[in-house]
């Protein structure tokens, strides 16, 4: 994605309606100084970064001359319009670790489930891990293909997690991520 340009909002609170008709998503920009700044970008690009950016997409931004870097935080959507209403950033300080939650990408087939043995049932789909942002993975990959039977799983000490991460509750590395579960009958 190209370097998302930022604009300063003046107007806030049950105002931030006015924005949003005239084309505008209103935002904000927290950083670890406890500073805030409030924002606004064009809907097209708001949009854009709605279909594409995750928990671990680094965004290179720009507000009045100044380049700095974003992880988006959170997402407020009209749940009945399914309008997009604001955006939450979170400026990044390259030379400090910082908390991101990483998802897991379920890899290979499973031969329990492929067999129809059983089913496949996700118990995690992510795991918060600190790290410095040049460290930063877009996923941990969880690899399926030996899962042979019900009952067996995949617990996080199971995976490879890059040595530059280092999770955040240590309490976490033997739970389970992924199981198989044994198909239920259906009792007509």
């Amino acid at each position: 994605m190209e370097k998302v340009k930022f604009l300063e909002r003046d107007l806030n609170g049950k105002k931030n309606k006015i924005l949003l008709k005239d084309g505008f998503v209103p935002a904000v920009v927290y950083n670890a100084k406890t500073e805030s700044k409030n924002i606004m970008l064009d809907t097209s690009t708001a949009k854009q970064i709605l279909k594409n950016a995750t928990s671990t997409t680094i965004l290179d931004t720009e507000l009045d001359g100044k380049s700095f870097k974003v992880v988006v935080k959170e997402i407020d959507i009209n749940p009945i319009t399914e309008e997009l209403r604001h955006i939450s950033f979170f400026e990044i300080d390259e030379s400090k670790d910082m908390v991101f939650s990483i998802p897991f990408e379920i890899i290979g087939i499973s031969p329990a489930v492929k067999n129809n043995l059983g089913v496949l049932v996700e118990v995690m789909d992510s795991i918060e891990v600190r790290c410095k942002v040049n460290d930063l993975i877009p996923s941990i990959k969880v690899d399926i293909s030996g899962l042979e039977h019900p009952g067996q799983s995949i617990s996080i000490d199971e995976l490879e997690i890059p040595k530059d991460m280092s999770l955040i509750n240590d309490e976490l590395k033997n739970e389970t991520v992924l199981t198989i579960t044994e198909n239920q009958e259906e009792i007509v």
